[in-house]
């Protein structure tokens, strides 16, 4: 199993990403906790992943709110005694509105869900991974195809992860807390199965849960031991596929 025995939080659990990561996560051994404002969907997929034979808790918790954030962090040492791996599944987005036509109130909440987010689950679990002498946080950006056709809030906050990255995987290396990031590409809402499955290896079809799943267990897992810093895109080759000769 390449992820035995670590605990890992998942902030933004629930939805087609948010299913598929901690369920593959448990599948590889992994004891995870999920955080969402909503608590019916942390509960069904907590009894999905403990049908399976996993190890799974949930907590409900505001990203938004430093208080939410150390909830969620809280939960995972009260359930597991530890935190090894962050993964912040939060974003969303609006139509795809000019931003002439984008009120301040929806840029704010923009930055707020997107961006904000990140900061306070980063703030809150930095110094549960120093305590265990080091750990992973992922952040879900969005492929460069997805985030120029999308909404320019969702762009620009989605952009700044990419940078917060790289600047926290500077601030920490020395502290052997890997930061990464990865950016989906148009993802399908299919039903993820159970037990989790490789997807169809072909690059003609369209991005599915797994897909992304499959790229943060390797990320999180002792495999990418030596990576930090990096985006990692999951978008089945779009930016190089549309490119005009």
């Amino acid at each position: 199993m390449r992820l035995k025995d670590k605990v890992v939080l998942i902030a933004g659990a629930g939805g087609p990403m948010g299913t598929a990561i901690p369920l593959l996560f448990a599948q590889e051994g992994a004891r995870v906790v999920l955080a969402a404002r909503r608590e019916a969907p942390l509960q069904a997929l907590v009894e999905r992943i403990s049908a399976a034979g996993g190890q799974a808790a949930w907590v409900t918790a505001d990203f938004t709110t430093a208080e939410g954030a150390e909830r969620a962090v809280a939960a995972a040492d009260e359930a597991y005694g530890r935190l090894d791996v962050l993964y912040d599944n939060l974003g969303e987005s609006y139509a795809r509105i000019t931003i002439d036509e984008t009120t301040e109130e929806q840029w704010d909440y923009l930055i707020a869900i997107n961006l904000k987010t990140a900061y306070q689950s980063a703030h809150a679990a930095v110094p549960a991974l120093r305590r265990s002498g080091g750990g992973v946080i992922i952040f879900s950006s969005a492929a460069q195809d997805t985030r120029i056709r999308n909404h320019s809030g969702y762009a620009a906050t989605k952009s700044g992860l990419i940078g917060l990255t790289q600047n926290l995987a500077r601030a920490y290396r020395a502290e052997n807390i890997r930061v990464l990031c990865i950016a989906p590409g148009r993802i399908g809402s299919n039903e993820v199965p159970t037990p989790v499955g490789p997807p169809d290896p072909t690059l003609d079809r369209g991005g599915l849960p797994e897909d992304v799943a499959y790229a943060a267990v390797y990320l999180a897992s002792d495999e990418a031991a030596w990576i930090t810093g990096i985006t990692l895109p999951v978008e089945g080759g779009s930016e190089v596929a549309y490119i005009n000769p």
